[in-house]
Order: structure tokens, then sequence, then C-alpha cells
């Protein structure tokens, strides 16, 4: 009889507590996980994509439910890969006006798309501001009291998602920072430190296992990892994102801010004098006619390659850090094919071989490893070469 009372009390209790908190539309009353090891980080988060364009600031709503389905994301780690980068945009979630409530709207399709990527056997890396333009950069770094809002968003982010396994799911706080560097405001680069290390503490405060990817300011470049002292937090992953030669990743693309990037064609990689000859006479800007130059004489190959990362890979091993380059990749349409494939197959073996987690930028644009047949999502074609550059053929 005593059991039984004992029994129906417990079971009261329970009843009493999912009614409590059902009320909390932004808490799934779902038990949090324990702590993983970084070896299972490291299963998780070894061979990456992005899926660019699907929840930016600039994306089209109608596709935030169908641009990727079950299917896509059974492919996609079929394809191995173990994790995919999820960048969502400064106005999909946040609500500046009301930051502790995430957009409910928006949230639902987002979380489904995380669902079912971990359904699929994936891991999700939640890059939760992956702003179109500086907006919110700018009031992060010039505005009192504006870290406050960014820190009740990702609250909001941690409060939500801490229902998945934090072997499943990582959050990124902020992707490529770099107000200082592009001197859009009067600040150095150690503006980012402190802001960073507000938010690590909001979202650890909520979900204190799971992993928190940050990076440096300047666009997170190798150059300002390099010089960063590491957070005392524990769960930390560092991050860099790489696309050089600058000249050649980015050559024809009208949007990359340099000139002679924008003008490029034709650009070979590996780099020596002999190659860039002809393109050097052809060009009819001496800007352009210098950068090839410089190009040709730097003789960027594998052994560069090699040699820059391994500077990342040597911070880490300094640091006691676990480390990722969850960017990097070559523009497709003006590169020449064997070239790109070169590229993408020496940076893929630079990380592997200095232990650094990767994820190439990105799965289906510019950059991207799949193309429609007149469009037509239904209609897809994997590119099999650049699999095979990535490793995972």
């Amino acid at each position: 009889m005593r059991r039984k009372i004992v029994l129906l009390f417990l079971l009261l209790l329970s009843f009493t507590y999912c009614e409590n908190n059902s009320s909390n539309k932004n808490s799934p009353v779902i038990p949090i996980t324990g702590p993983v090891s970084q070896e299972a980080v490291k299963q998780s988060l070894a061979k990456g994509i992005n899926l660019s364009n699907w929840f930016n600031d600039y994306s089209d709503p109608a596709q935030f439910s169908s641009r990727f389905s079950s299917p896509d994301f059974e492919r996609i780690k079929r394809q191995g890969f173990t994790y995919v980068r999820l960048p969502v945009g400064g106005t999909i979630l946040f609500q500046e006006s009301n930051p502790s409530q995430l957009n409910a709207k928006n949230l639902v399709f987002v979380d489904a798309a995380i669902k079912n990527a971990i359904d699929a056997g994936l891991a999700v890396l939640l890059d939760g501001i992956h702003e179109n333009g500086e907006r919110i950069e700018k009031k992060l770094a010039t505005t009192p009291g504006y870290v406050d809002t960014v820190t009740a968003y990702w609250k909001a982010v941690a409060t939500y998602f801490v229902k998945y396994p934090a072997d499943k799911i990582f959050f990124e706080l902020f992707n490529e920072p770099h107000v200082a560097a592009s001197k859009t405001v009067n600040v150095t680069t150690a503006w980012w430190r402190p802001v960073q290390e507000k938010l690590i503490k909001a979202v650890h405060a909520i979900a204190p296992n799971h992993y928190i990817v940050v990076g440096g300011e300047s666009w997170n470049s190798l150059k300002e990892l390099l010089s960063m002292e590491p957070y005392t937090a524990p769960n930390i992953i560092y991050n860099f994102h790489d696309y050089d030669p600058f000249l050649f990743t980015h050559q024809g693309a009208s949007w990359a801010g340099w000139a002679p990037a924008v003008n490029g064609r034709n650009i070979p990689y590996p780099s020596n004098p002999e190659v860039v000859a002809p393109l050097v006479a052809a060009a009819t800007v001496q800007e352009l006619k210098d950068a090839l130059t410089n190009y040709g004489n730097q003789r960027i190959g594998i052994d560069t390659v090699m040699k820059r990362i391994k500077l990342a890979s040597d911070w880490a091993s300094k640091n006691n850090a676990l480390l990722m380059c969850n960017e990097f990749g070559s523009y497709k349409p003006y590169s020449p094919r064997a070239s790109r494939l070169a590229w993408i197959n020496d940076m893929r073996s630079a990380l592997e071989k200095n232990n650094i987690l990767w994820a190439m930028w990105e799965y289906d644009e510019g950059f991207g490893i799949m193309s429609y047949t007149n469009g037509n999502r239904n209609l897809s074609t994997a590119d099999e070469e650049v699999l095979q550059s990535l490793g995972l053929k």
C-alpha cells in the first residue's frame, strides 16, 4: 500500500511539472543531455557542408519549408558528410524589440530543418547570427547595452535548442565579425573579445554541456585567431575561415569587394610566373596585372597551403584547443575546373593532416557541389569530382 502511495505521488508530481512548464513555448519539456567527450565532438564535426541561402536575411521565405527535406539530408549523409552548418540570418529568429522571444513563425522551419538533419544522422552547427550587412555588429561595437539585447536572444536560442543532444547541435555565436578590420567604425579588433565572452557565458548558463564555436574579428581570419588568447570557459571550439589565395578563390565574384578578384578570370592554381604570364599580358587594368604578377611570384601550392594551416594547428596544440575551419571554398563560374579541384583537395588534405575539423562553403550555390537541371531542385546532380577532392569518394 505504501509503495502505491509513493508511486501515485511521483506521478502527480511529474504531471504538475509538465503542466507548469508547458506554457514555456521556447523550452519544450525534454531532458537536458549530459556532457560529451571531445572525441565524440570530433566525430560529429569531422566533415561538414554549409547550407547557405536557406535561412539568410535575403532568402525567400517561401522556401523555408521546402529548400532541403529529409531525402536531401539523407543524401548529404550518404555523400560522407558528418554535419551541416546552418547559417541563420540576423532577422530570422532574432527580434530586436523582443529579443527574449524567438520569431515563432520562422522557428518552426528552423527547428524542422535541425530535426530532419539529426534524424538523418547528421550533426548541426547552428550559425545563429549570419547577418546580411553590419547592422547588428555595428550596434554591438558602438551602442552601450546592446550586447544585452543580443545576449537575451542567445539565451532564448539556447533555451529552445538545448533539447537536442550536445553531440548533435553546436552553437556558433556570430559569423565573421569585422567592423574593426573594415574600418566601418572607429574601434580596434579588441572590441569583439568581451562581447563574445558575454555571449559564451549566457549560452553556457543554460546549456553547459553544449559546445560553442567562437572566432576572431577580421572575418574570422587565421591572423586574428593566431593572436587570440583562449577563453577560460570549457566546451569551446575555435574557428577560422580560409579563402586564401583570395584572387583565385573569388575570381569573377561580383561582390568580392576587391577589383582584381572581381575582374579575374581563368586564374590557375598552383601559381607560378609562367602560368600567369598570359593573363598578365592580356590584362588591361594595371591593378589586375599587379595582382596576377604577385600571385604568380608567390608560387602558391600545396606546400604553402600546408605551411599556413600548420600555423593554426600549432596554435591549437599550444593552447590545447579544439579547432575548426568551417568555411573554405572556391567560386566555380570562372575558375579552371582542374585548379578548383586541386585547391579544394589541398585545403581539405591540409586541414585533416593537422587535425582541424572542417566545413566547405557551400552545398548548392556558386561555391557548391550540387547543380540543378533548369533550376528544378528535383533534378539534381552532385559533382563527384569535388566529393573526391573532399576525400568523400
